[in-house]
């Protein structure tokens, strides 16, 4: 499961407050924004199937107490509780490791959304693409990440 970095989003932008019934979701999940909760704030969303089904992207920030077996890798948004997702627009920059991209990704590949929603495949020839890998780095502790400008 994945991990989401936030490397540079701007202070205005707008963050959904969601809630997913029925299922689990990992961070790196496209979303699909529905109706609001019965809580009359968050939103209910389902998992995106196509960039233009893909409202949001799921980069939520778990609470870490110290517990010495917390994994982030392993952290899932449980159904029925409230998360953040993003609006990402033109010009975002995050990183994502690299279960969430395809394999040998490296800069200048054109990526679009997986059709499950989770994480990045490869666009299609002659697609623009929902983000550009602009860099693979080591990460340290989490690995290598693939640095993705958003389109």
């Amino acid at each position: 499961m994945g991990k989401v970095f936030l490397d540079k989003i701007p202070a205005t932008e707008h963050i959904e407050q969601v809630v997913a019934v029925g299922t689990d979701l990992a961070n790196g999940q496209f979303l699909t924004l529905g109706v609001l909760n019965d809580d009359g704030e968050s939103r209910i969303v389902t998992p995106a199937a196509t960039e233009a089904d893909a409202d949001v992207f799921l980069a939520d920030a778990p609470i870490d107490y110290g517990y010495p077996d917390w994994d982030l890798a392993k952290y899932k948004l449980k159904a029925g509780k409230t998360g953040r997702a993003f609006h990402l627009g033109k010009g975002d920059v995050i990183s994502v490791t690299t279960d969430l991209v395809p394999d040998n990704v490296a800069a200048g590949d054109k990526l679009t959304i997986n059709p499950n929603g989770a994480g990045f495949v490869a666009a299609a020839d002659g697609e623009r693409g929902i983000a550009l890998v602009i860099g693979v780095e080591d990460h340290g502790f989490d690995g290598d990440v693939a640095v993705l400008a958003i389109r």
